[in-house]
């Protein structure tokens, strides 16, 4: 019973004295330009996918060319030093993804995962940019006849089921 009580007494002397927060992490001082978050819905077809940036510029805006497979994310800078962080769901474009910077191919970290590929860039360009992500592939193109095979497979099962009884 002491056993039960001196650990009582421990516990709530813990919650008493501990800190309520978790403490306040100080940003770096040599960080002049924070990064934003950004949140675009794309809308292909009859789906809507969620494209995230996180960048130190200001990102104007992202249209998606399906017949390119391409994203095109426009941008503005009052400062160099610039970095950009995309994540693009596999669903809406993947394969091999090309990133371009004002119509010229550069160099970016690509790391595919399972449902979405991240792409890092850095590039030293102010005022108006224009930053280009094409994939070889586009999944939603096949919507239309990925219901068609369900339905023509369904009906084979059926009809080699009904094949048998006779």
């Amino acid at each position: 019973m002491r056993t039960e009580i001196f650990l009582s007494g421990i516990i709530l002397l813990g919650l008493l004295f501990a800190p309520a927060f978790a403490q306040t992490v100080q940003a770096p001082k040599d960080l002049d330009h924070p990064g934003i978050k950004w949140d675009w819905n794309i809308n292909a077809e009859s789906y809507t996918f969620d494209v995230t940036t996180v960048s130190n510029y200001d990102m104007k805006n992202v249209t998606f060319n399906k017949v390119n497979k391409e994203l095109i994310f426009s941008g503005n800078s009052s400062h160099s030093e610039n970095i950009a962080e995309i994540e693009i769901p596999s669903n809406l474009i993947g394969g091999n993804l090309t990133v371009m910077q004002d119509g010229k191919p550069i160099s970016a970290i690509v790391i595919p995962g399972t449902n979405s590929s991240t792409i890092m860039l850095k590039f030293n360009q102010t005022g108006l940019s224009t930053t280009s992500v094409m994939g070889t592939t586009y999944l939603p193109e096949f919507s239309s006849t990925a219901s068609l095979v369900m339905v023509l497979s369904i009906t084979m099962v059926l009809f080699t089921l009904r094949l048998r009884k006779f």
